[in-house]
């Protein structure tokens, strides 16, 4: 699960929290708890009997609140702590596929109220949180440790595979022989790389405070390839069936299961060139928002101006230093940054191959 809502969950219960704290106090304890994260009018028909203390949320008031029988209800924002030892009777009508008491309650007070619920199981020193439909068990550091630790190995590699294609995509751009084949492959490696990324995501997210050193090296293995894939997909995208949509083209890809995603003339079709196979070895010529993206001295500005004006990477090259100085802002010390940039890369990128 990597949406937003879930992401957002996590993040109250990651290690470092003052939620978290309380729960392992609790675990630590050898004691269970029902939890419930905030109170409208829904969570009150299902409330009876306890007490209102309304007061401040610490992790060792809830410690010891968990030490009676009833459930617990914190505000949404978890700085109060509204009632304790509270009867929760929700509806027979939702259905729940847990064997526990407190757990079976637990799932029909998140699926009757859609308030995020947390169950702390005394026997099995678990921790299930539960929100609408969604249920989810909280993993060990350790186990989430060695999860990501698995995850970045195989982050690793995908991102060595992607440079590999990106390199092999610069000298065929920069002698005009790409064909889209080439193109769907990169934007496959680019789709890997980013759905590892985000499975990564929500183990840091899980994590919190234990994740710090495995999100540096996370953040230094993606660092840069969210602007790369975008100047990549500007490039490619076909302009003349509809204008350019980050957003669009991002739905579409995560639309994509992994097995189509090996099939490249799905992504052919994400690009609006159709999903015909035979059309993967037409020949396609790129604007130049990504080659250009590297010759530091150009601002994003400059490059637009430039793409603007010659339409694609292969005009750009063949314009000569008069052509170029008639575009408003590109002075002699930019054209001369472009020409010797290019030549640059492209005796860099044959000695990396």
């Amino acid at each position: 699960m990597n949406n937003p809502e879930f992401l957002e969950i996590l993040s109250l219960l990651a290690p470092g929290t003052k939620l978290r704290e309380g729960i392992y106090n609790v675990l630590d304890g050898e004691m269970g708890a029902l939890i419930v994260v905030g109170l409208d009018s829904e969570v009150q028909k299902i409330m009876d009997g306890g007490f209102e203390i309304n007061c401040e949320y610490t992790p060792e008031k809830l410690f010891e609140l968990c030490k009676m029988d009833g459930a617990i209800i914190l505000d949404s924002d978890i700085t109060r702590i509204h009632s304790a030892n509270v009867h929760l009777q929700p509806s027979m009508r939702f259905s729940t596929n847990e064997s526990g008491t407190r757990h079976r309650t637990a799932q029909r007070v998140a699926k009757q109220t859609d308030k995020l619920v947390i169950a702390v199981s005394e026997r099995k020193k678990v921790v299930t949180i539960y929100k609408g439909e969604m249920k989810h068990r909280l993993r060990s550091t350790s186990d989430l440790m060695g999860e990501a630790s698995q995850g970045l190995n195989t982050l690793e590699r995908y991102r060595f595979v992607l440079d590999k294609a990106l390199g092999n995509l610069t000298i065929l751009e920069l002698d005009d022989l790409v064909t889209l084949y080439e193109v769907t492959v990169v934007l496959q490696r680019f789709e890997k790389v980013t759905r590892i990324f985000q499975e990564m995501n929500a183990y840091m997210t899980e994590l919190g405070v234990d994740g710090r050193l495995v999100r540096l090296h996370l953040n230094d293995l993606i660092q840069d390839i969210e602007s790369e894939k975008e100047d990549f997909l500007r490039d490619y995208w076909n302009y003349s069936n509809a204008p350019f949509d980050l957003d669009e083209i991002t739905d579409r890809l995560s639309k994509l299961t992994d097995d189509e995603l090996k099939e490249l003339e799905k992504l052919s079709a994400v690009l609006d060139y159709g999903k015909t196979y035979s059309a993967l070895g037409n020949r396609v010529t790129p604007k130049g928002y990504r080659i250009l993206d590297k010759i530091t001295k150009l601002t994003k500005r400059d490059i637009d101006k430039i793409v603007n004006n010659y339409g694609n990477l292969s005009k750009i090259q063949e314009a000569s230093t008069e052509e170029l100085l008639e575009i408003k802002g590109i002075s002699k010390f930019k054209i001369k940054a472009i020409q010797t940039g290019l030549k640059r890369l492209k005796v860099t990128v044959e000695l990396e191959k």
